[in-house]
């Protein structure tokens, strides 16, 4: 049986101290977009993890997410993705450890000297 899996939309104030591994360098750019309805933030289960997303055309873009365990995750975003229309999902990281549960699923698009991005189609 798996998990049930409870999302909701929460302000960047509430979500910013759960995500300074992900924001690091980018909260102003972060904080406006999220003020100015560009991005937005979502809590999962009651504060488990957290994530701050854009929607790019038909692509969900995760500027940052983290939390105990992405990995329980990835199959609820993905079914959520599909359902709001997205085609693809692209994934920002500054975090080196994420990556190998990444390329399980997704693939490598664009390597910076401060993040990597990888992307899947739905």
């Amino acid at each position: 049986m798996e998990k049930e899996i409870s999302t909701k939309a929460c302000s960047f104030d509430d979500a910013a101290p759960f995500l300074v591994k992900s924001l690091a360098g980018d909260e102003i750019p972060l904080r406006l977009e999220c003020e100015n309805g560009v991005s937005q933030c979502w809590r999962f289960n009651k504060g488990e993890a957290h994530m701050l997303t854009r929607a790019e055309s038909r692509e969900l873009v995760i500027c940052c997410f983290e939390g105990k365990n992405l990995n329980s995750f990835v199959d609820h975003i993905f079914k959520a993705a599909a359902h709001c229309g997205f085609s693809s999902i692209r994934f920002h990281t500054k975090r080196p450890a994420i990556l190998k549960l990444l390329n399980q699923r997704f693939y490598l698009v664009e390597r910076r000297d401060y993040e990597q991005v990888f992307r899947s189609d739905i």
